[in-house]
């Protein structure tokens, strides 16, 4: 048959219909043609002269996109001379005006053959309740869009020049649909659309065709580039310099929220908290086994003063030293059993010497268990497997020697100085050097750290960390610290330190920058202080003061900071011209920087009740420094001229503004014979304090002295 035949281009549906060309399918095949020319929209019905109105088109009879159920009424073929009338739109063939019906009236036999020789259909689609498509034609033939709300003029010239992409449908291209694609084809589109689309089909060819020019333009011109620059909409172009440098510095720009949130998030909180938690943890069995050592020396002490019911504090001391051994060591001793269950069986008078007893070997045991745990922190220093763990350790143990002086003998007989001077040359960080400058600092407090220090080069290794400006505040700070430490004067038996001579003038000149150079009054007071013990242990070290003029760089620093100053930086000030003005040469270089008055300001200080000792210090240190100054004319002028008599004397008189001193008697009595003698007793004549320069220096001091004693 002929549909056979038109079946032979296409094998699929060639074969298709083969396999379903059955005497029962046959039947069914002709139902549905009838019922097709029925439903068909081409078919003759019959209408009531009233116009219908505007209704909802079925659901059937709407157009869904790429959707493989979709009717074949939608595609049937069409005339152009029976399109409706302007005024239709594309659901007019619901209501059909009555010249399209008198056209539209075919005799039911033709078109049952027309359909039947020209179509193809899939009957099992049909018997599943989906419409198919008919079959390709052998010719393709370009159909021409009707998407205008308006009818477009019937030129067959101009539907020869249309492309491809102006087809009435598109799907996505795949195996399975190409079929579809060849039958959508053969097939006329809607002629009338509801959405208007404005202008002809000329100028919009035209409008592609100048697109595609200028996409192959753009690929020519940028075939050797990544990016192709955008295109201007308004075809404007940028002529202002300023914004064409903008747009280049756009590109390379960075989010500042992104580097403002980084810069937010502090990582050194977050480190500090993790090092302080780990030296916590670090420190955990140090610090319970002291507090349960410390609660036993407690309750011993206690039980000497107790009378009355002393056997239950015995028992309960006996039990409290067992759980200490049971807790901190492996075994206990067959010798501290047997005093153990002693005490527990005898009376009170026995059990007492008993205790005493066990309490001597506690003693003993306990000093060896906290020796070995103090050598395991030593030993993390020593060997520590990372920077973490070294800056925790440190912290632990600056932290615990810091509540626990008695343990530096510990830490000292486990060599911890020689472990901290290495680390503190091998190590690379400044905050890790920083930890153990401060550590050194706790542990160098008596005489036996002092000379493992100074054995193994510690006076060079501040000397090189405070030579180089480069290094951060903190760390020469804490070299500052050190260095005073180890050459505090109340240190016993510290009277020198090996290579403290060699580098003393570094030293001098370092100090004397640091002090200029730092806005802490902390790291000022670091640096008086140094000097101070510098000068006190080292009188050689004078004549580097005096070439550095560190004692006008103090007094200037100090006249900066105003009235609220510290009276520790007083005194430490004060101690450093009493200790320059022992020397004689540099008396004229102190009166030369108006020496005297400053500590003539010193003398006149506001009392502080908290600050009573260091104040009765400033005190002793002023004005034995004024009695050293006075002995040059010059500086006992500046001390009548600025009223100091006045002071001196009520220093002598009243011995509650001495702090009942006769340290400062005895250099007030010798500042008034050295005034006396440079400037003449005449002087003294308005103060009415004859009596304090004429007699002998013996008889003034029995006057005025705090003593009892007798001299006869």
């Amino acid at each position: 048959t002929e549909s056979c035949i038109a079946g032979q281009d296409n094998p699929n549906l060639n074969s298709n219909y083969k396999e379903k060309s059955t005497p029962v399918k046959k039947n069914i095949e002709q139902r549905l043609i009838k019922s097709e020319r029925r439903n068909s929209p081409l078919a003759p019905k019959k209408f009531s002269t009233e116009s219908a109105p505007f209704t909802e088109p079925a659901k059937r009879y709407r157009y869904v996109k790429h959707s493989p159920k979709v009717s074949r009424n939608l595609f049937t073929n069409k005339n152009t001379k029976e399109c409706p009338d302007t005024n239709a739109n594309q659901y007019s063939k619901l209501t059909p005006s009555a010249s399209s019906l008198s056209n539209a009236e075919p005799n039911e036999e033709e078109e049952t053959s027309r359909l039947s020789e020209g179509r193809d259909y899939d009957t099992s689609s049909e018997i599943s309740g989906t419409k198919s498509l008919p079959l390709a034609g052998n010719h393709r033939e370009v159909v021409r869009p009707c998407f205008r709300s308006a009818p477009d003029l019937l030129d067959g010239s101009q539907s020869s020049d249309l492309d491809d992409s102006e087809a009435v449908t598109s799907f996505n291209s795949t195996s399975s649909e190409s079929e579809l694609e060849q039958l959508f084809q053969d097939l006329e589109g809607a002629g009338y659309t509801s959405t208007p689309k404005g202008g002809s089909s000329g100028a919009m060819k035209q409008r592609r065709r100048e697109r595609d020019r200028l996409q192959e333009r753009l690929k020519l011109r940028y075939q050797n580039q990544e990016r192709v620059p955008p295109i201007p909409t308004d075809g404007v172009t940028v002529d202002n310099k300023a914004v064409l440098r903008w747009l280049e510095d756009a590109r390379l720009s960075l989010e500042q929220e992104c580097t403002i949130s980084l810069q937010c998030k502090s990582i050194s909180a977050e480190l500090n908290q993790k090092v302080s938690h780990l030296a916590a943890c670090a420190t955990t069995i140090l610090r319970g086994l002291l507090s349960h050592s410390r609660c036993i020396e407690m309750d011993y002490r206690s039980l000497n003063s107790e009378t009355a019911q002393i056997n239950p504090l015995i028992q309960s001391l006996t039990g409290n030293i067992m759980d200490f051994l049971k807790t901190h060591t492996l075994q206990v001793s067959h010798q501290v059993q047997r005093l153990y269950n002693q005490i527990r069986s005898v009376q009170s008078g026995d059990a007492l010497k008993l205790l005493s007893e066990l309490f001597v070997q506690w003693e003993s045991i306990q000093g060896r268990v906290l020796t070995d745990e103090v050598k395991k922190l030593v030993a993390k220093l020593e060997d520590p497997t990372s920077d973490i763990e070294m800056r925790s350790t440190l912290t632990g143990i600056t932290s615990v020697t810091l509540r626990n002086p008695d343990l530096i003998q510990h830490f000292v007989k486990a060599d911890i100085i020689p472990i901290l001077l290495i680390l503190c040359e091998k190590c690379d960080g400044s905050s890790l050097r920083t930890l153990i400058l401060r550590a050194l600092s706790t542990m160098c407090t008596n005489s036996s750290a002092i000379r493992h220090f100074e054995k193994f080069s510690g006076i060079q290794i501040i000397a090189e960390t405070l030579e180089e400006e480069s290094r951060p505040e903190p760390e020469r700070s804490e070299a500052v610290a050190l260095l005073a430490q180890v050459t505090a004067p109340w240190l016993e038996d510290n009277h020198s330190i090996k290579g403290l001579q060699e580098y003393s003038q570094n030293l001098v000149q370092s100090l004397t920058k640091f002090s200029v150079a730092t806005r802490c009054c902390q790291n000022l007071l670091l640096c008086a202080a140094a000097l101070a013990n510098l000068s006190s242990m080292d009188n050689k070290c004078i004549k580097h003061l005096i070439q550095s003029e560190t004692a006008p760089t103090l007094l200037s620093a100090v006249r900066n900071r105003g009235p609220l100053v510290s009276v520790i930086l007083l005194e430490q000030v004060a101690t450093l011209i009493a200790n320059m003005a022992a020397m004689e040469g540099a008396r004229e270089n102190l009166t030369s920087f108006e020496a005297p008055v400053a500590l003539l300001h010193f003398l006149k200080s506001a009392r502080i009740p908290q600050n009573e000792d260091v104040e009765r210090r400033l005190q002793q240190k002023s004005v034995i420094a004024l009695s050293r100054l006075c002995g040059d004319v010059e500086a006992a002028k500046q001390v009548v001229e600025n009223g100091g008599l006045t002071r001196l004397v009520q220093l002598c008189r009243e011995r509650d503004a001495r702090y009942n001193s006769d340290a400062v008697l005895v250099a007030t009595l010798a500042t008034f014979r050295k005034i006396a003698e440079a400037c003449g007793r005449d002087v003294f004549n308005d103060q009415d304090c004859q009596e304090l320069v004429e007699p002998k220096l013996l008889d003034s001091f029995l006057a005025y002295s705090a003593q009892n004693e007798s001299y006869v």
